[in-house]
């Protein structure tokens, strides 16, 4: 392969290599390296290019090896007046002079007859050069493009707009000027930059920014064991009430505020206090309130009560006992007829003649368009019962079994206002609605909600009690039993 050291090839490498000219300066059976090297018609960055015999398609001589003792390359003077003109390009010049090949343009320097004589006969003759890699000497204005385009006289006339020929000029500058920037001639370095680049951070930032902080802090403390507490120990739940004895249970708010569970004797006392004081009834207002927006939630809410949507209403039963705590059921089953509901009511026990409260209810049932039922059997199928079968300032009735039956067999869900903390045997509620001071209920009944009946800071303080509002700006307050 050393043969061939020193001819003027073009080989063609495909996509995306492209194609080169140059002269071949080493060669051996698998590569092929090219000095003064061309690239697709434009000089080559590097003064060598190394080609892969795999990657080459096509391999053609443009020129044999010359006598050492003759010139290596053409020079060509290129005239430059005071005004830049278009000025055509190598293939353009040789287009125009078909019978000069690379070997006559340096006639200047020897002769191209001697120069192809020397060649070795067995190899092939090279085409007449097209694209040889020529070095351009700027010098004065010559007679050796007196008919290319570098030469202003001679620009051809009527072959198209002014811009082509600008065009042209900007090629041929790029072709044939300074080469670029020093800084170019190195290739980029694209493993040292990307080693700057931290991808797996980044990655990491992105896939962890929706997740809470918690999680995120438990991310980069690692993994854990199936037995170890990736949280940590929770916070001892702040107390907004204080009771002058000991508390059956702790309750915690959805913040994490900790609210005593009263026992029945104090929570008997705070309603026979407001009773004392005329604060009874609009205590049991707010008590029927809470206890209608609670049933709402568990009725379906908006997905039930659209005004669009009104063969679908939810149906309400419910079920009174002889006392206030009845008269709030009652209140809360007017409330629901009022949002859309179908109400019923049934009374478990005559009415006692001084329970005004109760009586007024009682009559203010039909205006409402809630259906008093005479027994249970009246009743129809329900989609939300209310127990108001219990009140926390009397004992409890004792003619509540039709009642409770009935309550046992039905299919929708169960709400109990101011339930016994035992609850009813065998009677499921899904929550229960407690004014003032929530119990230590057992889980029968459910989640329990506490209601802000407006009991004043003077009540409290005659039971002894600390108290601060736990409620915030909601009426109602969901409660769950502490963990710790």
């Amino acid at each position: 392969m050393s043969n061939w050291v020193g001819y003027a090839i073009s080989v063609n490498c495909g996509e995306p290599l492209g194609c080169y000219q140059g002269t071949i300066l080493e060669a051996d059976g698998s590569t092929i390296t090219l000095t003064k090297a061309f690239r697709n018609g434009f000089p080559y960055p590097k003064s060598q290019v190394t080609l892969n015999a795999a990657d080459i398609k096509d391999l053609k001589i443009i020129e044999s090896r010359p006598e050492p003792a003759e010139q290596t390359h053409s020079t060509v003077a290129v005239t430059k007046g005071l005004k830049k003109a278009q000025r055509a390009t190598v293939c353009e010049n040789l287009q125009a002079n078909p019978t000069s090949s690379g070997n006559q343009s340096s006639a200047a320097g020897g002769s191209g007859a001697a120069s192809s004589a020397a060649a070795p006969p067995a190899r092939p003759r090279a085409a007449p050069a097209r694209s040889k890699p020529i070095d351009i000497q700027r010098a004065a204005r010559s007679a050796s493009l007196a008919g290319s385009y570098g030469n202003a006289s001679s620009t051809p006339k009527g072959r198209g707009p002014a811009n082509v020929y600008e065009k042209a000029r900007r090629r041929n500058e790029a072709c044939f000027g300074d080469l670029a920037d020093a800084e170019l001639d190195d290739d980029f370095d694209f493993e040292g930059n990307l080693a700057l680049f931290n991808k797996r951070a980044l990655w990491e930032e992105l896939r962890n920014s929706h997740k809470p902080d918690v999680v995120r802090q438990a991310d980069h403390l690692g993994k854990f064991r199936h037995d170890e507490n990736v949280l940590g120990p929770a916070p001892a739940p702040r107390r907004a009430i204080r009771l002058p004895e000991p508390a059956p249970a702790l309750l915690v708010t959805d913040e994490g505020l900790g609210v005593p569970a009263a026992p029945a004797r104090l929570r008997a006392a705070l309603w026979r206090a407001l009773a004392r004081r005329g604060l009874r009834d609009q205590a049991d207002t707010l008590l029927a309130r809470a206890a209608a927006d609670v049933a709402l939630r568990l009725a379906g809410g908006g997905r039930r009560l659209d005004p669009r949507n009104a063969h679908q209403a939810p149906t309400v039963v419910a079920l009174a006992g002889p006392h206030a705590a009845g008269a709030a059921g009652l209140a809360a089953a007017r409330l629901l007829a009022s949002h859309g509901a179908r109400a019923a009511a049934l009374l478990a026990a005559p009415a006692p003649p001084d329970c005004a409260a109760l009586r007024r209810e009682l009559a203010a049932l039909a205006p409402s368009g809630v259906a008093l039922a005479a027994e249970p059997g009246a009743l129809p199928g329900a989609d939300v019962v209310l127990l108001a079968l219990s009140d926390p300032a009397q004992e409890p009735a004792g003619e509540l079994g039709a009642a409770l039956e009935w309550a046992a067999r039905a299919r929708g869900a169960v709400l109990a206002l101011e339930p016994p903390s035992a609850g009813w045997a065998g009677v499921s509620c899904r929550a229960a609605v407690l004014g003032g001071l929530p119990a230590a209920l057992a889980p029968e009944l459910g989640l329990q909600y506490l209601a802000d009946v407006c009991v004043p800071q003077a009540v409290f303080a005659e039971l002894g009690i600390q108290y601060r509002p736990p409620f915030g700006a909601s009426p109602v307050l969901a409660l769950h039993p502490a963990t710790d």
